[in-house]
């Protein structure tokens, strides 16, 4: 699946995204939470509307279905180190997620090791990114990147802490309006009552 195939999908079916911090404009380790199906999807195309192309993710080989599908979205084996690294030296994106696999939303109750070594290897910086895909006040789920700086060191920051942050933010927030902070990179799909002018039920 390639880029642009991708960016469809998510504007089909998700409201839009939003980020808060700034993007990667060079060569990172993308460390992030795993709560939804859209969370890599959803990176790849924020980073896309920033005009980068060269965004990969580290899977699983054991969930790898259709090889060339998978490859063209991005995805690389876990058994593929040194690819990996190579990807990032020559300057792109490579997502992890530290929980290994996909799981409930809420705290991050665990973290496979790599992402630290992955940085010290390519020489790219961590960047901690919390992703939360939820529903609230509108017909499709929105999604929000809160990207943390890097740390002096480039080690990134406390990602339990910013998934945290983010989740009391959504849960405090007016849900028919963007959590303030937040900058829409990608326009989705708008809810019924948006395209038609009516109002929500219930208001």
């Amino acid at each position: 699946m390639a880029g642009t195939a991708m960016q469809k999908l998510v504007q089909r079916n998700l409201r839009g995204i939003w980020v808060r911090g700034e993007l990667p404009a060079g060569p990172a380790i993308w460390v992030s939470n795993h709560h939804s199906w859209w969370d890599y999807f959803v990176a790849a195309v924020a980073l896309r509307s920033a005009g980068r192309s060269d965004t990969w993710v580290l899977v699983d080989p054991q969930n790898v279905g259709n090889e060339r599908l998978f490859r063209s979205a991005g995805a690389i084996g876990s058994t593929e180190i040194r690819q990996a690294v190579a990807n990032v030296v020559s300057g792109g994106v490579l997502v992890v997620f530290v929980e290994g696999r996909l799981r409930s939303a809420g705290p991050v109750t665990s973290t496979r090791p790599g992402a630290t070594w992955l940085a010290r290897r390519s020489g790219a910086p961590v960047v901690t990114v919390a992703t939360r895909v939820v529903l609230r006040g509108h017909q499709a789920p929105e999604a929000y990147l809160d990207v943390a700086p890097p740390d002096a060191d480039g080690g990134g920051c406390d990602l339990n802490d910013l998934v945290a942050g983010l989740d009391q933010e959504i849960q405090a927030s007016d849900p028919e309006l963007p959590l303030a902070g937040f900058r829409q990179v990608v326009r989705g799909v708008r809810s019924w009552h948006e395209r038609f002018g009516g109002t929500m039920v219930g208001r």
